[in-house]
């Protein structure tokens, strides 16, 4: 955990999430208070239905709190406009949801630099190339740089995706059930990795899951129940080894 900075970097005051549907008003997040700092690694538990999915994306504006507030470096991002918000959200995160599969059509050097086929980067300067292979190299996927998808293990093709995650330099990533569909051996290189990026980046990453020995690697585990926050503590874990 980061204690250099005892302020928050993501601050959620009072946030709670009503979707309308035909068959009535269903509330998935009530009243939400949480402080992130930079440099954390959280871990959202609970059971399906929780509100971990619904937190994440409030968390990350791709959803808009039906009330309270959501500030990102001080900056209160659930009211900006849309188009603030993508920008905002561009440059600020990254996601890797439960099926982020690659593309099929691309190799792992390609799916790796895809974000940067639909905006252009804020620091251009240096080499993307160069910059993708580092990551993919630091992931220990080195020997399949120019590997198509279908030649990639179910841990590799996660290790893709984190990579594509990263080659943005976000300030936050949020992870949606990063570690479901991996094997053991997997689904603890994955949150060692997030773990060592962390300290190595002061990179923010908040990820759900329901795997107990996988949440108590992390820095803290928040709870939840019923779209609200039951308890938060620090993970009986650290230091773990990244």
């Amino acid at each position: 955990m980061n204690t250099q900075n005892s302020q928050p970097l993501l601050e959620l005051r009072d946030v709670s999430k009503t979707f309308k549907l035909p068959s009535g008003d269903v509330r998935a997040l009530a009243h939400v208070s949480l402080g992130i700092r930079r440099g954390d690694l959280v871990a959202l538990v609970g059971p399906s239905g929780s509100g971990k999915t619904t937190l994440l994306n409030v968390i990350g504006s791709l959803d808009r709190p039906s009330q309270g507030e959501v500030l990102l470096e001080g900056i209160r991002i659930d009211t900006l406009s849309e188009e603030k918000l993508v920008l905002f959200r561009r440059e600020k995160f990254s996601f890797i949801f439960q099926d982020a599969k690659p593309l099929r059509m691309l190799n792992v050097l390609e799916n790796t630099l895809l974000p940067f086929n639909f905006f252009k980067p804020k620091n251009s300067n240096g080499n993307l190339k160069d910059a993708a292979i580092e990551i993919i190299t630091s992931l220990g996927l080195g020997h399949r740089i120019y590997h198509m998808p279908n030649q990639l293990s179910g841990g590799e093709i996660q290790r893709v995706a984190i990579a594509r995650a990263l080659i943005t330099r976000p300030a936050v990533i949020l992870a949606d059930e990063p570690t479901a569909n991996l094997d053991r051996t997997n689904r603890l290189f994955v949150i060692e990795t997030f773990k060592r990026l962390t300290r190595e980046t002061g990179i923010t990453i908040v990820f759900s899951t329901h795997d107990l020995e996988i949440a108590n690697i992390s820095d803290r585990i928040v709870q939840m129940k019923d779209g609200t926050v039951l308890d938060e503590e620090p993970s009986p874990c650290p230091p773990c080894p990244a």
